[in-house]
């Protein structure tokens, strides 16, 4: 004999969700701060990894749109001249210097589950929302900590967003724009400038041996007059690396101050070098976290935000799912962030 389906009684959630709402905001600090990457690109802070020079700098939301239309400009405007004098003719000509890269939206989602027994065992407001407050930070914890894996990874599923070794790359095609066609569009690596796309190496070596030396070819070809990277992440173990090559003196005078006072972020060229137990051991990147290098981008509604508590339709449990809705976008790979691979001891 067939049993028609259960629902879940309660149908006003309004008390659950403005109680959601509430630790999803006293959360957001905490949950992204366990990658730097994470806290500069998904987050609006950067909790106690650089100070607030780095505040939101990697983060954009957009209204909207099927895709994302990222503008890159591949080399300077030919219209600029010099004149014989005052009633000299300047130049009308239009210079289409400016190829537009297109990220599609990648999905991600939890769902923050709960049931008439969580209800009946957990009474009274108080009981609650300590109840609500576990479900929430781990709900966002599980979905964060996937995005940052994301970011660093190397072999991510096509549903996955644009990793970071995906974007900084030479002779490769990345959100629609290939290297070997727009020469501008490659990164430098440890090569001279001006190296063709296909010879462009990313590899180092031993650090004891040549890794202060990679590092300044790698910003200064990350680098392009005065715009450069504004944040360096890497492993803990190249992290380690680094700091046993500085002199005591050098790991205080170079270090920037953190949110709580301490020396925790080492510093190359005054630009923060922060190490993430995402990052793989081996790997540098040197990146200009903002508008002008790597964005990630949000769509507006769904960063890491819940939607409305719904009845499941068979069981006696409500969910919010948590969707992000995003995309980690470059504007040019050529001279806004670079990267290095094979580091050793």
């Amino acid at each position: 004999m067939a049993v028609a389906a259960q629902t879940f009684s309660r149908t006003n959630f309004r008390e659950f969700a403005h109680t959601r709402d509430v630790i999803r905001t006293n959360y957001v600090d905490h949950v992204f701060s366990n990658s730097p990457a994470l806290a500069i690109f998904a987050n609006q802070t950067l909790g106690n990894f650089g100070g607030v020079r780095l505040k939101g700098v990697g983060h954009r939301t957009q209204e909207g749109g099927f895709s994302i239309i990222q503008p890159v400009i591949l080399g300077a405007h030919a219209g600029a001249g010099r004149q014989t004098g005052p009633f000299d003719t300047h130049n009308v000509s239009p210079d289409d210097n400016t190829r537009y890269s297109e990220a599609n939206w990648r999905f991600y989602q939890h769902g923050l589950a709960v049931s008439e027994h969580d209800l009946g065992i957990n009474k009274g407001d108080a009981a609650i929302s300590s109840f609500l407050d576990q479900q929430t930070k781990q709900v966002m914890r599980a979905a964060s900590d996937l995005v940052a894996t994301d970011i660093y990874s190397t072999t991510s599923p096509a549903t996955a967003l644009t990793a970071l070794p995906s974007l900084i790359g030479a002779n490769t095609t990345v959100q629609g724009l290939a290297g070997g066609t727009f020469v501008q569009f490659n990164s430098r690596g440890l090569s001279a400038v001006g190296t063709a796309p296909a010879a462009v190496t990313f590899t180092s070596g031993a650090f004891s041996a040549v890794g202060i030396e990679d590092m300044r070819t790698l910003y200064n070809n990350a680098s392009e007059g005065t715009i450069g990277p504004n944040v360096i992440l890497t492993s803990y173990g190249t992290h380690e690396r680094y700091e046993g090559r500085l002199q005591p003196a050098e790991r205080f005078m170079g270090a920037v101050p953190t949110a709580d006072g301490s020396f925790m972020a080492l510093a190359f060229k005054s630009t923060p070098v922060l190490p993430d137990r995402k990052c793989a051991d081996g790997d540098m990147f040197m990146l200009l976290a903002g508008e002008d290098g790597i964005s990630f981008i949000s769509l507006s509604g769904f960063d890491f935000d819940f939607g409305p508590f719904k009845p499941s339709s068979n069981q006696n449990v409500m969910v919010s799912p948590l969707r992000l809705t995003c995309q980690l976008v470059i504007a040019n790979r050529q001279y806004s962030s670079n990267r290095m691979t094979g580091i050793t001891d």
